[in-house]
């Protein structure tokens, strides 16, 4: 009887042994990233057509706005062969410049005098969902992507004006899809290479959005990231418009599960 339970108990430590060891041997399909993301704005904004007399603002040329760090929250999910590919991700970037207007110009009805001071406070906000079907084998994968989400810009002005200081907002909100490619090259279990590009022309809107890199998995569960976006939108909304470009290095860490 002492013989069998010991028999028994053997056999249970080998099996668990086995499944630790299968279970290790899986690749983990899941992943949690956050970003820092560093970028330059350009662009222009009217918004005469609120009823407001406006002028066209060009975001270099009235602002200059400079580097600034924003974040990015992405959630993504790869299917057991790895043909499918989920992700979901929040991003939020913003800049702020004070500066002095070398023009007067028209904002939301307020007219902002040359040589005043000026703040302006630009912001670009997405919310993504990104489903991929990628051909392949264990190291390479490429497929169509289509993309879904909401996408907010804004730009709040605060400075002196015909009518003494005075503040005006303007944003415009769009429900966008893009479709591209989605890519993963993974030429050793620690590295992953990755490229992903979406466009679309609806009416009089044109979104475009790329992004490249490369992680690195120092452990099985944690690993770091870095790479280049560059990201382009345009929405007219009636007589209204926003055109924001916006591009620079990103970099952050993940956890693989």
């Amino acid at each position: 009887m002492r013989f069998f339970r010991y028999s028994l108990a053997s056999v249970v430590l080998l099996v668990m042994f086995i499944g630790a060891a299968v279970a290790q041997s899986e690749p983990l399909r899941n992943e949690i990233e956050v970003r820092g993301l560093v970028s330059i704005p350009s662009g222009e904004a009217n918004f005469s057509g609120t009823g407001d007399s406006g002028s066209s603002i060009d975001f270099h040329r009235d602002f200059d706005f400079k580097n600034e760090l924003g974040f990015e929250i992405r959630y993504t999910h790869r299917s057991k062969n790895a043909k499918h590919k989920i992700v979901a991700d929040y991003q939020s970037s913003s800049w702020d410049r004070s500066t002095v207007l070398t023009r007067s110009f028209t904002f939301r009805g307020e007219t902002y005098v040359a040589s005043a001071n000026l703040d302006g406070d630009l912001g670009l906000r997405t919310l993504r969902a990104m489903y991929a079907y990628r051909w392949g084998n264990d190291k390479f994968r490429i497929g169509p992507m289509v993309d879904v989400g909401l996408i907010r810009v804004n730009l709040e002005l605060v400075g002196t004006t015909t009518n003494g200081v005075r503040s005006a907002e303007g944003s415009i909100s769009k429900f966008a899809a893009t479709v591209g490619y989605d890519l993963d090259y993974d030429p050793t279990p620690k590295l992953n290479i990755f490229n992903n590009l979406g466009a679309i022309a609806f009416q009089n809107d044109r979104l475009f959005h790329t992004e490249g890199g490369v992680k690195y998995f120092p452990s099985r569960n944690i690993g770091v990231t870095g790479g280049y976006r560059y990201q382009r939108y345009k929405f007219i909304n009636d007589d209204n418009f926003f055109r924001v470009t916006a591009h620079g290095p990103f970099f952050g860490g993940i956890y693989r599960f």
